[in-house]
This record gives structure tokens, C-alpha cells and sequence, in this order.
């Protein structure tokens, strides 16, 4: 099957996925994940899109509907976002912008700091993305309760907190 006016290679769909090539993934592909796993259709992103702009003193952003074009273009690969836009992006996906468009998510590696293991509990501490990534298991025994060690002690509810404290 040939593309556009005899073109070789394989014919595009609108909204067709581009593959991932090696460990990189596709801007399209990743802006188009991002949306997606917020659960937000493109015309919802585009408002986004253009209240960011706005709130940061754009005056000249496009109508929704065009906007709306622009991020359906953007997620086929026909062309990459302009550096504005990519911030827009960033604050719309409440992300750092030196994470925008480089990896899938949640494949990052672990890079890890240190691991404690002790009356069969495991610690394990590491980061991931430059956050804290803090990794706990051993905590379903079938022994009864672990009595805790010297220095050792670990509580639990059965209600999650109410109050975080911020961002996780």
C-alpha cells in the first residue's frame, strides 16, 4: 500500500500511532499518552492549552477549534509543537520541563540509594524522574506480628492519611 498522491511506504490514518523506536518514544506519541492517561479528549487539552497561554500573557492564541487541529497534528507526528507550546504543555501536565517528551512514563530507571533489610521487611530507597521513590515490602507476614528490633518500628493503619503533606 502506498501513502499520499503514490508516496512509498505504508499508508497514515488519521490518528494512527506512530511506533516507538528503541528505548525512545515519539513526541506524538508520548503528548498523545499524556492526554490520554489524564482522560482528557483534544478539545479539552486544547482549552488548556490556550488558558495556560492566556494566563501567561499570550494574546495571541489561536480559537479552540484551532488549537483542537493543532493538537490532533502534533499527536500524528506531521509536525512537533513550537517551544511555547511545549511550556504550555508542561504546565498543563504539571511536569518539569526538562521531563517533557523524554520518556515514556514510568519506564525510568531506578537509581538506587540504599536498601535495609531486617526482620523480614525490605527498605528500599532510590530515585526515579528526581523524585524519591521510597519501595516497601515484607509487609503481609503470615507469622503473627513481627515483634520490632532495637531502633526498629514500623505502624500501620488500616485508613489511609487524610492529609499527605504534598505532592507524592
Amino acid at each position: 500500500m502506498t501513502g499520499p498522491a503514490g508516496a512509498a511506504g505504508p499508508a497514515v490514518t488519521p490518528d494512527a500511532p506512530v511506533a516507538a523506536t528503541g528505548d525512545k518514544m515519539p513526541l506524538s506519541v508520548w503528548l498523545r499518552q499524556q492526554r490520554e492517561d489524564r482522560g482528557w479528549s483534544r478539545r479539552e487539552q486544547a482549552r488548556r492549552l490556550i488558558a495556560v497561554g492566556r494566563d501567561a500573557g499570550d494574546t495571541a492564541m489561536p480559537s479552540v477549534d484551532d488549537m483542537t487541529k493543532n493538537t490532533r497534528r502534533w499527536e500524528r507526528g506531521d509536525n512537533e509543537p513550537t517551544e511555547r507550546y511545549k511550556l504550555y504543555y508542561c504546565k498543563t501536565f504539571e511536569s518539569p520541563v526538562a521531563e517533557f517528551g523524554v520518556t515514556a512514563p514510568g519506564t525510568d530507571a531506578l537509581s538506587l540509594i540504599a536498601t535495609v533489610n531486617t526482620h523480614g521487611l525490605s527498605v528500599s530507597l532510590g530515585y526515579v524522574s528526581g523524585r524519591l521513590v521510597i519501595e516497601i515490602s515484607g509487609l503481609d507476614t503470615q507469622d503473627g506480628e513481627p515483634q520490632p528490633g532495637p531502633g526498629l518500628s514500623l505502624v500501620t493503619a488500616p485508613d489511609p492519611p487524610r492529609y499527605y503533606g504534598g505532592r507524592a
